[in-house]
C-alpha cells in the first residue's frame, strides 16, 4: 500500500512507523535540518552504532570471505597460469619433436635414395663386369676353338704330307721299277707335288 505524500517513514528501534508532516513545524525557506531529523526520529548515537555495526560486518566479511576468496582466486589464477605455461611448454616440446621427426624422416628418405642409387650403380657395374667376363670367356672359347681348329688343320696337313711323302716314295719305287727316263721322272714328281698342294 503506497504511503501518502504528506507522510514520511520513521525508523525507531528497528520498527518503521509513519509520522505525518503536518506535525512538523514549517519555517521560512523550507524545513530546518533539526526538524527533518526530528521528523525522521534521527538519533546520532543510534546512527553511530549502526555505522560501527556496518564497519564490523564489513570487516568480518572481509576477513572471512574477501581475503580467503581472494586467496582462492589468486591460487586459481596461478594454477591456470601454470596450466597455460605447461600447455605452452608441451606445445613447444611437441613442435620440437615433430621437427626432429621430420628431419629424421627426411634423412631416412635421403639415405634410402642414396642406397637405391648405390644399388643401381652396383647393379650396372656388376652387369658390365658380367658382360665383360662373358665376352672374355667367349673370346677365350673362340681362341681355344681356333687353336684347336688350327691344331687339327696342322695335324691334317702333317698327315697329308706324310701321305704325300708315302706317295712320293711309291712313285719313286714305280719309277725305279719302270726305269723311266728323266723326263718321265720329272713329270711324275710334278704331278705328285700338284696332288699334295690340292690336298692342302
Amino acid at each position: 500500500m503506497p504511503v501518502p505524500l504528506d507522510h514520511r517513514l520513521q525508523v525507531k528501534g528497528g520498527l518503521a512507523r509513519v509520522r505525518p508532516l503536518a506535525k512538523v513545524r514549517r519555517v521560512e525557506g523550507g524545513f530546518p535540518l533539526e526538524a527533518i531529523f526530528r521528523a525522521l526520529n534521527f538519533n546520532f548515537w543510534t546512527f553511530l552504532w549502526q555505522v560501527l555495526d556496518l564497519l564490523i560486518v564489513m570487516g568480518v566479511l572481509y576477513l572471512l570471505l574477501y581475503k580467503p576468496l581472494g586467496k582462492i582466486l589468486a591460487e586459481r589464477e596461478a594454477k591456470i597460469e601454470g596450466s597455460l605455461q605447461d600447455a605452452q611448454a608441451a606445445k613447444e616440446k611437441a613442435e620440437k619433436l615433430l621437427k626432429e621427426y621430420e628431419d629424421k624422416l627426411a634423412g631416412a628418405r635421403r639415405e634410402a635414395q642414396a642406397i637405391i642409387e648405390r644399388a643401381t650403380r652396383l647393379g650396372e657395374e656388376m652387369r658390365e663386369e658380367i658382360l665383360a667376363q662373358a665376352r672374355e670367356e667367349a673370346n677365350r672359347t673362340l681362341e681355344a676353338a681356333r687353336a684347336e681348329i688350327a691344331g687339327e688343320k696342322a695335324r691334317a696337313l702333317a698327315a697329308i704330307r706324310d701321305e704325300a711323302a708315302g706317295l712320293a716314295v711309291l712313285v719313286a719305287q714305280k719309277i725305279l721299277e719302270r726305269s723311266l727316263t728323266p723326263e718321265d721322272q720329272e713329270r711324275l714328281l710334278k704331278e705328285s707335288l700338284l696332288k699334295v698342294e690340292r690336298l692342302q
